[in-house]
């Protein structure tokens, strides 16, 4: 029985002197989502876009029709297509690259241009998807959740500070063809968007959200 006891107050001392020891912040600069894409994560990647194309400059004639294809680095990837020629393009692209390659298309017509089927445009407008998605990472300051075989009671997680945040990011330009001759007429500028939505809690209770991403999706509502 003295036995027992003994080694009964030993694996709680040992487990008392190993608390401030989990005690202790984590930072992970880069960290890939381990789910499928969450509401917040979409906004972020799709306003991303949106915010490089704000600086999106064509040097085209007022009203010209436009093919517009796309590409990335990716498994599928779409190759050139032009009037004319025996080159094809990919089958398989990837819903990534067709949202980017619409939103760019929507984006010309908006500005003038008539978006049309690559035989009767006049120019095509090639996007090269050059970055396209998100960063996340974690800073936690605090103790993690225990549970421990020797001790009959498990601990939760005490958060002293914690910061998740989340990054999107798009990097494309777009290089433009005389769809009837093949010629190469030109690049745009690189084209940058950014994003962030970050999730602070303090003391295990206070809890608020810092973003610049337009009516971010919120739990509840």
């Amino acid at each position: 029985m003295n036995w027992l006891s003994t080694s009964s107050l030993k694996a709680s001392y040992f487990a008392l002197l190993s608390l401030p020891l989990s005690i202790m912040g984590c930072a992970l600069e880069q960290e890939m989502s381990r789910t499928t894409r969450t509401a917040v994560e979409q906004v972020l990647l799709t306003q991303a876009v949106e915010q490089a194309l704000e600086n999106l400059s064509v040097r085209l004639p007022n009203g010209a029709t436009v093919d517009v294809s796309a590409t990335g680095l990716e498994e599928g990837r779409s190759r050139v297509h032009m009037a004319h020629t025996e080159r094809g393009t990919i089958d398989h692209s990837s819903h990534d690259i067709l949202y980017i390659r619409d939103t760019v298309a929507a984006e010309l017509g908006r500005r003038g241009y008539r978006v049309t089927p690559h035989h009767s445009a006049s120019y095509l407008v090639r996007v090269m998807a050059e970055s396209f998605g998100t960063i996340q990472g974690t800073i936690f300051v605090g103790m993690p959740p225990i549970q421990s075989v020797l001790i009959p009671f498990s601990l939760p997680e005490l958060t002293f500070y914690k910061n998740q945040s989340q990054s999107g990011y798009a990097r494309l330009h777009v290089d433009l063809y005389d769809n009837r001759t093949g010629e190469f007429l030109g690049s745009s500028p690189k084209l940058i968007g950014r994003t962030h939505y970050n999730q602070y809690t303090v003391l295990i209770f206070a809890t608020w959200n810092r973003t610049d991403i337009m009516a971010p999706p919120e739990a509840g509502e």
